[in-house]
């Protein structure tokens, strides 16, 4: 048989599969019996009856039983938990994984490369699994080509559902926002994701390309952008319908978007598969507006009231609140990240979160979990738990990051623990049922994660980490 010159020891059949069309494919992971586990069940919010077996196959969660049946199947390697609890892997439905370290602003990622960009978000991703983050929903900035890499193991992050870009209005006549590089020109009007001069990639901003949302108005323009970002395999769309924080030409109050635009989105979101909606929206007036044009989610809610919450209970209607970013934006080592007027809207959303929050759970709202951290702020991402649980119990907290959050994604697979679903799950040595809090302290808490039955980290000398090489 032929050998390369150099290397007499390597085969051509040693080096078959580094020629394979996608040599970064993985095999199927390695099946695997967890036994004795008390598992929980966050949409009952309770621990199962006694010790359980988990036999993991393809990825899959194959069977589930209690230990006392002696599940044998002598293929599978077998672990001992030892009681410890398996929780299912976290969901987190806001995330910007774009939104880079490296830099001390948003204005700054508009100016930095955008492959460092994409080399960065890899860091960002990685991150957030070994946090036990085992999916996220980005909304903004990410896309499906980010998506594939992971689901082909070319990344290491969490299962991704991604949106693309936001849609967004455009600013004022004059740059649309503050110029970045020429801050004595303001705009008046702006959208929310309006960060530069247009989507050309020309003019005093430098383009859309590094953004988190792009620019488009009127029907013609939103049909064309929404169908554009459906065809480039957005999961879903989200659509900026009122001011924010970070945008410094629109206030908090302010409305965007006429209804005709909205209900053009909406209505082409229907006709291409029933495709799920969400808008950016802070005040009852932009939440009505955006439900009342068809949207199915709201980001965000701060500044809601009852009526409205129950009108959204009433429709089905997701909300996802992003509570804890506001105090951490503030904080060192991020005092300076928003100018004046930013941190005045900061206040001004963060001082009627919790208020909003407690509204919405007593109306019955379905509640996502999540984070909305940027730059290095995604540190952070796990103290969401710890600011709910201030006013609302630990296993309904719980329940936004699992089960909840497994419904607005309308995927049955995720969210929990039992025959057929992904092998999602989180070793841990507290009942987060009794004390969601122990999620914020991974370091302490958080003894293994497994993402589709792969062992990604793990502190249990019996429970080995697959490799990343």
């Amino acid at each position: 048989m032929a050998h390369f010159p150099g290397s007499p020891e390597k085969t051509r059949e040693s080096l078959l599969p580094k020629l394979r069309l996608k040599p970064w494919l993985r095999a199927s992971p390695p099946g695997i019996i967890l036994r004795n586990a008390r598992i929980i069940d966050p949409a009952e919010s309770r621990v199962l009856d006694g010790y359980q077996d988990v036999v993991i196959k393809d990825g899959l969660i194959a069977s589930l039983n209690p230990s006392e049946l002696n599940t044998v199947e002598p293929q599978l390697a077998e672990v001992d938990l030892g009681g410890k609890f398996l929780c299912p892997g976290l969901i987190d439905c806001h995330v910007h994984v774009t939104a880079v370290p490296g830099v001390r602003s948003m204005g700054e990622i508009t100016q930095t490369p955008l492959e460092l960009i994409h080399l960065r978000s890899t860091y960002v991703l990685r991150e957030m699994l070994l946090r036990g983050f085992t999916t996220v929903r980005d909304t903004g900035g990410a896309s499906k080509a980010l998506a594939d890499a992971i689901a082909e193991g070319l990344v290491l992050g969490p299962r991704l559902v991604q949106c693309g870009k936001a849609l967004s209005q455009t600013g004022s006549l004059y740059c649309r926002t503050r110029c970045l590089l020429r801050p004595d020109v303001r705009g008046t009007a702006g959208g929310h994701a309006d960060f530069g001069a247009g989507d050309t990639g020309t003019g005093c901003c430098g383009g859309h390309s590094h953004s988190l949302g792009r620019t488009c108005d009127g029907v013609p323009e939103v049909l064309k952008a929404a169908r554009d970002t459906l065809k480039g395999g957005a999961d879903f769309i989200k659509i900026m319908c009122g001011g924010g924080v970070a945008s410094p030409t629109d206030s908090i109050e302010s409305v965007q978007f006429t209804g005709e635009e909205i209900h053009a989105i909406t209505t082409t979101c229907e006709q291409m598969g029933n495709v799920h909606t969400t808008a950016h929206a802070y005040t009852d007036a932009a939440v009505r507006h955006a439900i009342d044009n068809g949207v199915k989610g709201i980001e965000h809610g701060n500044l809601i009231g009852r009526e409205t919450a129950e009108l959204m209970a009433s429709k089905g209607i997701f909300l996802t609140p992003t509570l804890s970013c506001y105090g951490i934006m503030v904080r060192p080592p991020w005092e300076d990240f928003l100018p004046p007027d930013g941190k005045a809207k900061n206040e001004q959303v963060m001082s009627r979160g919790l208020d909003a929050l407690k509204i919405a759970d007593d109306a019955g709202i379905i509640i996502c979990y999540g984070s909305d951290l940027l730059t290095s702020m995604h540190a952070l991402q796990t103290e969401e738990f710890t600011v709910r649980n201030s006013i609302l119990p630990s296993a309904r907290v719980l329940k936004h990051a699992t089960t909840n959050a497994a419904l607005m994604l309308r995927d049955s697979k995720l969210g929990k623990i039992a025959s057929g679903c992904y092998a999602d799950m989180l070793v841990l040595d507290v009942n987060p049922l009794d004390d969601v809090t122990i999620l914020d302290y991974p370091e302490d808490h958080l003894f293994a994660v497994i993402q589709g039955g792969r062992v990604v980290s793990s502190r249990l000398k019996a429970l080995k980490a697959e490799s990343s090489a």
